[in-house]
């Protein structure tokens, strides 16, 4: 029966790999550990938008009013963007950042970009899975074709993150994803990765016969395949261990030292701050690298520097001394860290390191709160850099 609409209850979306770990094994987990090569269910999705552009070029010539022809001169644009409540850092781990384990010593932490940096965990496959009309896409047992679509995006590269939490909503994470293909399956079980040769657009396929393959009656010049796993409520598996399933307002505290320490240019006292919302986001562009020969890139490298951003808003409480003209004795380095809790105690955190005041921008109105927005900024180092750029630790929750 044909559905009337899709709705969420009936959508799940997954992150993978491009293509398995040793360039031949699909992603369906044979012979391979599947928390490494299968596709992974993010958790506590609240929205979903993709879409694809194929840019064209006129071909022209006297003698003809209209092109001739308008021909496809640039690889087309796949879009995909999605946000998440924050629970603990499960999606950020199948997202491919590096996240370092829980307990890590500050003056230690390394990247949240380190694998991407090493071309490690650059690239990911994402699908977005819908079940039959009116059923819930998680614990849906029914592997059917006619019961389960597929839209996959393949070889996709994150462009920008952004994590925000406000007084009143639940901290919240978006992410932008540019990718280069977009395939539609009917089924969700032994489809081919959506995953293309960036160079020449082709499928990806076997190239080398192992056991895992003859044991599976494949052969040389088959398609990669994917299973998509069944979706579930908590795919982190330990969320409900300490009876939480997001991060509250009360659960969100903030490390920021003095502005200014003793010189105090900020005005601000920050121990008597009552802190309103906080806003972290980056952005990852990338170059697309081109040669004759290839009909597309054959790689898209991040441009750097990339800079982080931090936004922190509060409610004025005391004043202290100080003086602008300051800054130039006194033009300190910041370490903030938002630490989101679970049962009282820290269960994730983000670190920007090494961040310089910016800009601090005070608003006072008949009928609110004097209110101070202090805005930072920060660059990302290299994968050996533990004291400047951004960082997250804390609860990964593997399934």
């Amino acid at each position: 029966m044909a559905r009337n609409r899709i709705i969420y209850q009936s959508e799940a979306l997954y992150a993978g790999r491009d293509k398995p770990a040793d360039g031949y094994i699909d992603e369906t987990g044979i012979n391979t550990v599947p928390g490494d090569n299968r596709p992974q269910q993010l958790q506590r999705v609240q929205s979903a938008n993709y879409s694809f552009e194929v840019a064209r070029q006129d071909v022209n010539q006297f003698g003809n009013l209209a092109a001739i022809d308008r021909v496809i001169l640039e690889q087309p644009t796949v879009s995909l963007d999605f946000s998440y409540y924050l629970c603990d850092f499960h999606n950020e781990d199948k997202l491919g950042y590096s996240v370092n384990a829980d307990g890590t010593d500050r003056t230690n932490l390394s990247s949240a970009i380190a694998s991407m940096l090493t071309q490690t965990t650059d690239e990911r496959n994402y699908y977005i899975r819908t079940v039959k009309e009116g059923n819930d896409a998680s614990n849906y047992n029914d592997v059917t074709d006619a019961n389960n679509d597929v839209i996959a995006i393949g070889n996709g590269f994150m462009s920008s993150y952004s994590s925000e939490g406000s007084v009143g909503d639940f901290a919240t994470a978006n992410v932008t994803v540019e990718a280069l293909n977009m395939a539609f399956f009917e089924g969700a079980y032994h489809k081919r990765l959506p995953s293309v040769d960036p160079e020449t657009g082709a499928i990806l396929k076997i190239t080398t016969l192992t056991a895992a393959h003859a044991a599976d009656s494949r052969s040389v010049g088959d398609e990669l395949k994917f299973d998509l796993p069944k979706a579930v409520t908590n795919p982190g598996g330990e969320v409900d261990s300490k009876g939480q399933t997001v991060i509250r307002p009360g659960d969100i505290t903030l490390d920021i030292p003095a502005i200014g320490g003793a010189q105090g240019m900020g005005g601000v006292s920050i121990s008597d701050a009552k802190i309103q919302s906080y806003s972290l986001n980056f952005d990852l562009a990338r170059t697309p690298l081109e040669r004759l020969g290839s009909k597309f890139a054959f790689s898209r490298e991040v441009d750097f520097p990339v800079t982080v951003t931090m936004s922190i808003d509060a409610s004025l409480g005391d004043l202290v001394t100080g003086d602008l003209s300051n800054v130039f004795d006194n033009d300190s380095d910041y370490d903030l860290y938002v630490n989101l809790k679970k049962g009282g105690a820290r269960h994730c955190a983000y670190a920007l390191k090494g961040a310089k005041l910016d800009s601090q921008e005070f608003s006072s109105a008949i009928g609110d709160n004097k209110s101070v927005t202090l805005n930072f900024s920060a660059q990302i180092g290299s994968t050996a850099s533990s004291d400047a750029g951004f960082m997250m630790s804390g609860s990964v929750a593997h399934a």
